[in-house]
């Protein structure tokens, strides 16, 4: 039994029958994502990707940074690091794309929102995907409405990097589907759910702890894509790779499998929970 009072501590008061008081309290107790100078925000859409986006490797290098911008729009669920493959047309500040109208209308069909937050360093995910994953976005980058991104005040690297391994532990993918009422998370992440999701305090010692491990998280999951062709990343091909040193992924996605393990400790105990 529950007293329908209680699931008030809770943004939306969803029926979340089976979390405990403890739970619900931290939803009062933690600050949500949404303050302590941090932010969420939706991007850009463009209205008409087919015009406006390309592929990295489709555009000529002299037009990188001046008509094409790389562009974080989503993709797969990948935790900690995902390459950013997709370039826009944002020349002259995105003036073609903002003022983009469907044929035959007079009305601007583009959004491009929170363009101030662009080419700031922050954390994006896939707004819709199979899992909850969030990544470094690096500096320089325009972000869609379907890669929203979060930022923190003065774009500091370990805070940034300290964040991401927060939001992806499980504690926190915990608290965003109490919020859905669900024991699954949900497939699509708005902002409105994570900006209201709580974030426990974190210290210097902490924030030190956090983002050392998000980083060898980072760089463990940017080696495995060295051997892929279409990324940045790409050293040589996986044949190729094998002669000059064997990347081993079973060892690879077995450290990351620690890793987590590490983070969702720590968050637990910064959340005051037990893993159980």
């Amino acid at each position: 039994e529950v007293s329908p009072e209680a699931f008030q501590k809770v943004p939306g008061s969803p029926f979340a029958y089976w979390t405990s008081e403890t739970i619900r309290s931290v939803f009062v107790t933690n600050a949500p994502f949404e303050a302590d100078g941090r932010t969420v925000k939706q991007g850009l859409a463009t209205a008409d990707d087919f015009r406006f986006v390309r592929a990295w490797w489709e555009v000529a290098e002299a037009q990188c940074g001046s008509r094409w911008f790389p562009f974080a729009k989503g993709g797969s669920y990948s935790p900690f690091y995902a390459d950013v493959f997709l370039c826009v047309n944002w020349e002259n500040d995105g003036r073609e794309v903002s003022n983009f109208c469907l044929p035959g209308s007079d009305k601007v069909a583009s959004r491009p929102q929170n363009t101030h937050l662009y080419f700031r360093p922050g954390l994006t995910w896939p707004r819709r995907t199979n899992g909850l994953s969030f990544r470094v976005m690096p500096a320089g980058c325009v972000f869609a409405d379907k890669g929203p991104a979060a930022f923190i005040q003065d774009n500091e690297n370990d805070a940034l990097l300290a964040l991401c391994a927060v939001i992806n532990s499980t504690a926190f993918g915990y608290f965003v589907s109490v919020q859905l009422a669900r024991t699954e998370l949900a497939q699509s992440y708005e902002v409105g759910l994570i900006q209201q999701t709580p974030i426990p305090s974190l210290d210097a010692d902490a924030v030190q702890e956090l983002s050392v491990l998000a980083r060898r998280a980072w760089s463990l999951k940017r080696t495995l894509d060295t051997t892929n062709e279409t990324s940045h990343a790409f050293e040589l091909p996986a044949g190729a790779r094998s002669k000059v040193g064997v990347i081993d992924v079973a060892a690879i996605e077995r450290e990351l499998a620690d890793i987590q393990r590490e983070i969702d400790e720590l968050v637990f105990e910064l959340y005051g929970l037990g893993a159980e």
